[in-house]
């Protein structure tokens, strides 16, 4: 076996350090939850605004009243203080508008809407490790993927085999003289940690180990007829 690359730099790493890297973009729930914040915002602050605007008119121009039915502003003959603290009422309850505009428990409505979803893709077969990934995958209808393991068998198999720079095909191995047969039975078992176990002579051959080891000792049992006992 020729090993050209490892790590990140096999095409697995490539997709995997692309699948982990986080490039900032928003999910389309994301996208309409920012307008619409903005937009409440917006709303907010124009009433805010009004109504700043219409409670100072009105006091200003005497039309209203104490908890008495007296006039709060009467012109000169009003006091200071009086005049401040009708002020700093006014603007409180302005301010107050723009506070409680934006509804505190959005994030969270949203995140468990989120989670409903991911339940409900689950009962469906549907796994979604990102709790994001609900908003675009939940309206998906047809999925096209391959997965080892997942949807296949988690099973590896030998197809090709080179000797030298020369494909050697599985009829034509019995002619490989026997010193190299010995070297690749060698490499075999000392490249390999799984075993092969045989219940009894008329039963399956049964190998475990990863699905790499697994794929290569089937292929020197088969193929080149390695004496596994003698390793």
């Amino acid at each position: 076996m020729l090993v050209t690359s490892v790590g990140m730099n096999t095409t697995w790493g490539e997709m995997m350090s692309q699948i982990s890297r986080d490039n900032g973009e928003e999910t389309p729930l994301q996208v309409r939850l920012n307008k619409l914040t903005s937009s409440i915002g917006k709303v907010g602050l124009v009433v805010a605004f009004l109504v700043l605007i219409v409670l100072m008119v009105r006091y200003f121009t005497g039309n209203t009243e104490d908890e008495n039915g007296n006039q709060e502003y009467n012109g000169s003959k009003t006091k200071v203080d009086d005049i401040l603290n009708a002020v700093v009422g006014i603007v409180a309850a302005a301010v107050t508008i723009v506070v409680v505009a934006i509804p505190e428990g959005l994030p969270l409505a949203v995140t468990l809407t989120l989670a409903y979803s991911m339940k409900r893709m689950m009962a469906d077969k549907a796994m979604v490790r990102k709790l994001s990934a609900c908003e675009t995958m939940g309206s998906a209808t047809v999925i096209c993927t391959d997965k080892t393991g997942t949807l296949t068998m988690n099973e590896m198999k030998v197809t090709k085999f080179w000797l030298g720079e020369e494909p050697v095909e599985e009829e034509a191995y019995s002619s490989i003289s026997p010193f190299v047969c010995n070297l690749i039975h060698e490499g075999v078992a000392l490249n390999t940690t799984g075993s092969v176990f045989r219940p009894n002579s008329g039963s399956k051959i049964e190998i475990s180990g990863s699905p790499t080891e697994k794929a290569i000792l089937s292929w020197a049992v088969h193929v080149a007829k390695m004496d596994m006992q003698k390793w």
